[in-house]
């Protein structure tokens, strides 16, 4: 009998990553949550994937996602920091704001009887960095749901992803040099020289977890890590030259360019200690799983971004 997979947030690049590599898998009954199932992204998806189940759930509303999980086998977990209504709860004070979504997510697996949750986590960066950096908080928030899911294990099972570096991220961050408005600058304040491990959200997370389903006894409660290898960040403006011809660098910013001490910190964290705290080991261990991470270069290509304002 093919196992049912509840996705948290379907809509989203990780959910819809999930929804789509379990969907080419065959062997699953896929029902993907979210809040509105009548929106465009919803009926687009569900055009595209015939067969899906659509329910409708509120990550602050608990009982809709114990509704939702019923019947479910796995749950794949996944909350978004930046999302306006956490991000306007934390503004407000409430640090918790994406923890107790998180947390609801494990507790209503739990009351609706799923055996497993896969949880999508981050490293803490309190702790990579011994406390002196407390305000990223979208690494920690995660990490203490991974915790509790795992202090859970007597009640459901814990599989762990840690996503790396979204590649998205550079796009999101970049600007046409002032100096000669032609150059991409990516904004994002990085050392050109950091090493970061890179993925292609929409394309590297499905995968995995489709990996770790098929093998649930090598991953059970031990984070995977999603990423290929260690890029640098001049690597991945070189990548965007090579595929666009266009001249691209690293802005070389200050931390506090960024009106965002979540992303400023954050930054300093990854240049100080690394994205996965200069973990390796991944990269070896990864070359198991049936998937062939996608690279800066196959990265520009299939987004087929070619700069700020153009195009």
């Amino acid at each position: 009998m093919s196992k049912v997979v509840a996705i948290v947030g379907a809509t989203g690049k990780q959910g819809t990553s999930v929804l789509k590599s379990l969907y080419a898998a065959g062997n699953y009954k896929l029902r993907a949550l979210t809040r509105n199932p009548n929106g465009d992204t919803a009926r687009s998806l569900a055009a595209q994937y015939p067969g899906v189940e659509w329910v409708a759930a509120d990550l602050n509303d608990p009982p809709s996602l114990a509704k939702a999980f019923r019947g479910a086998d796995v749950v794949f977990g996944v909350t978004n920091f930046f999302e306006p209504d956490i991000r306007d709860k934390v503004a407000a004070g409430d640090r918790d704001a994406e923890y107790r979504q998180g947390k609801a997510i494990v507790d209503a697996a739990i009351q609706a009887g799923v055996p497993a949750v896969v949880w999508s986590s981050l490293d803490s960066a309190s702790e990579l960095t011994g406390g002196r950096l407390t305000n990223v908080l979208h690494f920690d928030s995660k990490n203490r749901v991974e915790k509790y899911l795992l202090s859970r294990a007597d009640q459901v099972e814990g599989f762990i992803v840690r996503v790396g570096f979204y590649m998205d991220n550079f796009a999101n961050f970049s600007r046409l040099s002032p100096e000669d408005g032609t150059t991409v600058e990516f904004t994002l304040p990085i050392n050109p020289e950091t090493e970061l491990p890179l993925v292609d959200t929409a394309e590297d997370v499905g995968p995995v977890v489709r990996h770790i389903l098929a093998h649930p006894d090598e991953y059970r409660g031990v984070p995977t890590m999603v990423s290929g290898r260690y890029y640098t960040a001049q690597e991945l403006a070189d990548a965007f030259t090579e595929v666009t011809g266009r001249p691209a660098r690293m802005a070389g910013l200050p931390y506090d360019s960024l009106d965002m001490p979540e992303f400023a910190e954050m930054c300093d964290m990854i240049d100080t200690v690394g994205c996965f705290g200069g973990r390796t080991d991944f990269i070896e261990a990864n070359k198991r799983i049936d998937h062939k991470f996608t690279t800066p270069v196959e990265y520009w290509r299939r987004t087929n971004w070619n700069g700020p304002n153009e195009g």
